[in-house]
């Protein structure tokens, strides 16, 4: 007769299904790589048809400097220049976070500044 045993799962933690987030987004970015020409054109379409369109209306509407508008297009090209050069996807990500972050800064400042004065 054979014997009948239960296979039994032993709980070591919340970490160790999980990665860290470290490890979690190169393991996205490495599976982005096959996916390389819909991201780029994702990161070019939300950077040229959002984000610097927001930015040159609340210039236009609150008032601007010419330093936003050189970072507003210093940030397109940041993330123009990946793409061109065929650099990897973690590239890409970088780059258009950097300049989505400096986008959203500056009319974050622009609101609050129009807002208050």
């Amino acid at each position: 007769m054979a014997t009948v045993s239960h296979a039994s799962t032993v709980y070591t933690g919340p970490h160790s299904q999980k990665a860290n987030w470290p490890a979690q987004y190169a393991d996205y970015v490495a599976k982005a790589e096959f996916n390389r020409i819909g991201w780029a054109a994702s990161a070019l379409a939300v950077q040229g048809c959002i984000l610097s369109p927001a930015l040159l209306l609340t210039m236009a509407y609150f008032g601007g400097g010419d330093w936003q508008f050189l970072v507003s297009m210093l940030g397109f090209l940041v993330v123009l220049v990946p793409v061109l050069a065929a650099l990897p996807v973690r590239f890409i990500f970088r780059m258009f976070t950097l300049s989505a972050l400096a986008h959203l800064i500056i009319i974050l400042i622009n609101v609050l500044q129009g807002l208050a004065g």
